[in-house]
């Protein structure tokens, strides 16, 4: 490119319809904005392409904006709000500005160098109207990309595929070709605003019948991206659920009525492990237009006469299996054939039907005797016994005993994979079912945020400074910590209260008793004993911190999830699941050493002593729950529900 070319395309508008307009979404690109539109407009020119640049930002806090806007380039263009909506709004805005014939999309870091649209351009010339850059295709390079950015990413494709059956190999590339009055129609109906926008857009182009063309590019991965590769997957999962859902097609079985679905579940006031999640699983359900109906198989003692909240659909009260029974495979078979739902959804939990490991066992067979007399079973799996140290969850007895007791909960994973499909909470449990069972029918269902709060009070609000601890305790929840902890908190603290709200586990009978009697006068200290589901979220709003007194885990965390959708600042060990999480759904706290009362003291001290970082800590998790509220997740179930009965 000559100086005089680009000097006149610095100085002159290009018509008012050039050949191309080049989209660029940014947020916080300071550093990089700059040699991205130098890149972009010396290529450009150099190939004698006709062209304008937008750069389209998403209420960047830094420079973004000033420096593009002191090049003084006559035919770059910012738009936007000037508040930040996500990705997708971002490019929805620039590509509503386009005035090209065709329209670029690409990424303000350049992963895929703008050379790369020489191959593409040339597809949409000779007639083609959506040509995407692919990561996948033959041909295509990627350089320096993580080792769990492939794996997520190969994960993905296999869910798109399925979910949403797009023959396409990557649709996630952040290079995209479109005809200006394709883009302008596409983009006129897609909502989605985060970064799974690309989904969207490509299953609106395939229903209106547009050629899709993949080209092979060359892809770096940039430093300084600001993709968290599993809290974006798991926002990429609920996504494809609300596309299904929000734009959805013809359903393969046109002549069929919406659903019943059946639940088996513990509900409240049962004081069985997963009660309360089953209490808002069945409220999802039935407030789905999908579902004519919901059965909940629930524990025979104690149960409720019927769900405690109108819902949508109705809700039919079943009472059919009982704890520590071994008799539950019959039960439900029984019930199951009376009542004959659609699919049949389990909530699970390894110790769901007993503490005494033989019913727990026979229990766990259900789905299997289910599906052999042709019921479609579901199992959402909550825990792995790959995943918990038995010594420190509280169900050690020596190395032997040890020993086969994980040789049969293996067994029994086994046993739970032959249902129609299994679904669990956690990345990492996929992988294991997948890698070390074999399991082809697994996916991912986060575990989601039960309720989301409009208005928050705000943490603490309600009361003075308070400490909750909340759950069933006496295994690997242990509560001996948190009182030791509480006693050595400084005098400057000695207004705090320990709120320690919950029951025992199943398997330590007497145990809050004990705690009770060991706190003895220690002052602040209050038991509340089992809660209401009605009084859960006062309890929380009364909460300035949640304490996680936990020396091992066995899934993602209930609690952990309602201290974000209240707002509230927490305290977790180090401990695997809990970090996993912090990771993966973007949920924040002060960590401690587990088991060791003094780092716990020290943590609750931190974040009690200093406002600014509690109320930090409680506005990163709030946002991280409204992310992936529990009523997205069962769009994703019931899309698999559909797939299933199709």
């Amino acid at each position: 490119m000559s100086f005089h070319d680009f000097s006149t395309w610095r100085r002159e508008p290009v018509s008012l319809a050039p050949q191309l307009s080049v989209v660029i979404p940014a947020f916080n690109e300071e550093r990089r904005i700059v040699p991205t539109i130098g890149a972009i407009a010396a290529y450009l020119s150099e190939e004698n392409h006709q062209f304008e640049i937008i750069v389209s930002d998403d209420g960047s806090t830094d420079d973004t904006v000033a420096r593009v806007r002191s090049l003084e380039l006559r035919n770059v263009r910012v738009v936007g709000p000037g508040y930040n909506r996500g990705k997708g709004a971002a490019v929805r805005t620039g590509v509503e500005e386009a005035r090209g014939d065709y329209v670029l999309i690409t990424d303000a870091d350049l992963s895929t160098p703008i050379q790369e649209i020489a191959p593409m351009l040339a597809h949409a010339e000779n007639g083609v109207p959506v040509v995407i850059g692919s990561r996948a295709a033959d041909g295509a390079t990627e350089m320096h990309r993580s080792g769990l950015r492939r794996l997520l990413s190969a994960g993905l494709r296999s869910l798109t595929t399925v979910a949403l059956g797009l023959p396409i190999a990557d649709t996630q590339c952040g290079f995209k070709l479109l005809r200006r009055d394709v883009a302008h129609e596409l983009f006129a109906m897609q909502q989605i605003e985060g970064f799974s926008f690309d989904l969207e857009l490509l299953w609106l182009a395939r229903g209106a019948s547009y050629q899709i063309t993949e080209v092979p590019v060359r892809w770096y991965d940039a430093p300084g991206s600001k993709v968290q590769p599993l809290k974006t997957t798991l926002a990429f999962i609920r996504d494809l659920a609300t596309i299904r859902l929000r734009h959805r097609r013809p359903r393969r079985r046109p002549n069929r009525q919406a659903m019943h679905v059946g639940v088996v579940t513990a509900l409240p006031p049962s004081r069985t492990t997963l009660n309360e999640y089953g209490h808002h699983l069945v409220h999802r359900f039935a407030g789905k237009e999908s579902v004519a109906g919901v059965v909940a198989f629930v524990e025979s003692e104690p149960t409720p006469a019927e769900f405690p909240i109108a819902t949508a659909a109705p809700v039919t009260i079943v009472p059919s299996w009982r704890f520590n029974s071994v008799a539950n495979p019959l039960r439900l078979l029984r019930a199951v054939r009376r009542e004959r739902p659609d699919v049949v959804f389990f909530n699970l939990h390894f110790t769901s039907f007993g503490s005494n490991p033989i019913a727990a066992a026979t229990g766990l067979f259900t789905p299997l005797v289910l599906r052999l007399f042709g019921f479609r079973t579901v199992v959402l799996l909550h825990n792995l016994v790959d995943t918990v140290d038995l010594a420190d969850a509280g169900h050690s007895r020596n190395k032997v005993v040890d020993r086969v007791v994980i040789g049969i909960a293996r067994l029994m994973t086994r046993v739970v994979l032959r249902a129609d499909l299994v679904a669990t909470t956690t990345p990492t449990a996929v992988d294991i079912l997948r890698d070390r069972y074999g399991g082809e029918n697994v996916y991912l269902a986060p575990h989601g945020t039960f309720e989301i709060e409009d208005d928050p009070v705000g943490p603490g609000a309600i009361g003075p400074r308070r400490i909750l601890a909340f759950g069933k305790f006496g295994t690997y929840k242990r509560l001996e910590v948190l009182l030791d902890a509480f006693a050595e908190l400084p005098a400057e603290l000695a207004d705090v209260e320990l709120v320690i709200a919950g029951s025992d586990s199943p398997n330590a009978s007497g145990y809050m008793a004990a705690m009770a009697e060991r706190a003895g006068d220690l002052a602040g200290v209050t038991f509340t004993g089992y809660v209401e589901e009605n009084e859960v979220p006062d309890l929380f709003r009364s909460a300035d911190v949640v304490a996680f007194p936990y020396e091992s885990t066995t899934g993602s965390s209930g609690p952990l999830h309602q201290a974000g959708t209240y707002g509230c600042a927490a305290v977790v060990p180090r401990i695997g699941d809990f970090l996993d999480v912090l990771d993966e759904e973007g949920y924040a706290a002060e960590p401690f050493e587990a088991g060791d009362a003094n780092s716990l003291a020290v943590a609750l001290g931190r974040v009690l002593g200093d406002r600014a970082y509690r109320d930090e800590l409680g506005e990163q998790n709030r946002v991280a729950a409204q992310a992936l509220p529990l009523d997205d997740v069962v769009d994703w179930h019931l899309l698999h529900f559909e797939e299933l009965l199709a």
